[in-house]
């Protein structure tokens, strides 16, 4: 008979984003903000005593389950969670994490710390604090990039689609008027000449009923690049471009804005925003 045994451990993972405290809680607190970079809950009730559930593997391998319940949370500063870690039909280990985030002078420090018990060699304290930097450099990606000093917006997504039909449902109105945008906004084209210096018009409905009036030109088309510059408000720059890799098509989602005002004064909106653009991307994506 195997013999049994316990191994208890505690690791601690420091990270520094680019990102305001509130916009690094939000990628734990917000459900589609959270599946960008960590597998996506059947179950996600986000309060104290609430529970999150998530199964998922590779393809062919075991099922993983990890089943949370929220501890303690202090909107922006501190979450608390408790969770199994099961595979298949056996319980791989149990753990206590904590996530601390403190502002910095242009971003937040995150401190994560878990501690856990181990089963039976099963799963290891290295394994899982491999995984959970993995799992933290993705959530850094999921804030995406911003360069004060080019006025520039970054936000990077792979996608699971063929670069064809990415390039389709940026380039087909009919496709590209159920995406864009950020969540809960809809569209009206007014027009759209797909072509350099073809005019874009279109107005955006936001969710409480007010009507954004937009207006794009087109510099640049082509399956790998598409540059437009948006003339409405405050003037910026959009370049998308479209890499093929190993399964799907990355997508990287640039905005310059046009002076630092500028800048200081849409970040905190755009930011969230072409991350949102990119999640209702991916989900018309998934749909055709």
């Amino acid at each position: 008979m195997k013999q049994r045994f316990t191994t208890h451990a505690t690791f601690s993972i420091e990270r520094i984003y680019r990102a305001a405290p509130e916009r690094v809680f939000a990628a734990w607190s917000d459900r589609n903000a959270k599946a960008r970079w960590y597998p996506a809950a059947e179950v996600f009730d986000f309060r104290v005593g609430g529970r999150e559930f998530t199964q998922g593997g590779p393809a062919g391998g075991p099922v993983f389950t990890f089943d949370a319940y929220y501890q303690e949370i202090v909107p922006n500063e501190r979450l608390v969670y408790t969770y199994s870690l099961d595979q298949g039909e056996l319980r791989i280990s149990v753990s206590i994490a904590t996530v601390e985030l403190t502002p910095t002078g242009d971003g937040t420090k995150l401190v994560f710390t878990e501690q856990g018990a181990f089963f039976d060699g099963h799963d290891t304290p290295e394994q899982l604090e491999q995984g959970t930097q993995q799992l933290l450099d993705l959530l850094g990606k999921s804030l995406g990039e911003s360069n004060a000093e080019t006025f520039e917006l970054i936000s990077r997504r792979k996608l699971d689609a063929p670069r064809n039909l990415v390039y389709r449902a940026w380039t087909e109105p009919e496709l590209l008027a159920q995406w864009w945008g950020p969540h809960g906004f809809t569209n009206t084209f007014n027009s759209f000449d797909l072509r350099p210096e073809g005019v874009w018009e279109y107005t955006m409905h936001g969710p409480d009923g007010t009507d954004y009036p937009h207006r794009n030109v087109f510099q640049e088309i082509g399956p790998e690049r598409i540059v437009l510059r948006h003339e409405t408000g405050h003037p910026f720059i959009v370049t998308a471009t479209f890499e093929d890799t190993q399964g799907g098509t990355e997508v990287t989602f640039r905005q310059k804005l046009a002076s630092k005002e500028d800048y200081d004064k849409l970040k905190p909106i755009c930011e969230e925003g072409n991350e949102q653009n990119l999640d209702r991307l991916g989900s018309l994506l998934k749909k055709i």
